[in-house]
């Protein structure tokens, strides 16, 4: 247990470094990047204000599946999948679509962090209630020798 906790303790440091430097980039260099892919200005703009939106929430989004993962790799996959359904059929679409009528394709983008808190907020409850500890990956045989090198 305590290299599950120094694993994603490790992870979510990492990654969150990683991903508050992807959003510093697109928040300050958002119109040159798009500008790679197209010379057309509306494009420009539009794709600019979705990744400024998004990325901004990277960190929510890698935290999500951070748990998630460490859910998956105790052998627990049931409840991360059904909060990752959950999150995108029941939160973000649902979101995007009310959003939209009122905000137009901002609205559509803004549904997808929405659904990352969600997704992210249950996972930690998930992980933290403990369940995930009683799964069992391989059962041992009691008569097995390790042979450790």
């Amino acid at each position: 247990m305590h290299r599950v906790k120094k694993g994603l303790l490790s992870t979510l440091f990492m990654t969150s470094l990683v991903s508050v430097a992807v959003s510093l980039v697109v928040v300050f260099f958002g119109e040159n990047l798009m500008a790679m892919f197209t010379i057309d200005q509306e494009v420009i703009k539009i794709g600019e204000s979705y990744l400024v939106i998004v990325c901004s929430f990277y960190i929510i989004f890698s935290t999500m599946f951070i748990f998630q993962g460490a859910l998956r790799g105790a052998g627990d996959t049931l409840i991360p999948m059904f909060i990752t359904l959950f999150a995108l059929w029941v939160i973000r679409i649902p979101l995007a679509y009310f959003l939209s009528n009122d905000y137009g394709y901002f609205g559509i983008w803004w549904s997808i962090p929405f659904a990352w808190f969600f997704g992210m907020t249950f996972s930690i409850i998930y992980f933290y209630k403990g369940n995930w500890k009683s799964k069992i990956l391989i059962k041992q045989n009691p008569n097995y020798e390790s042979t450790d090198i």
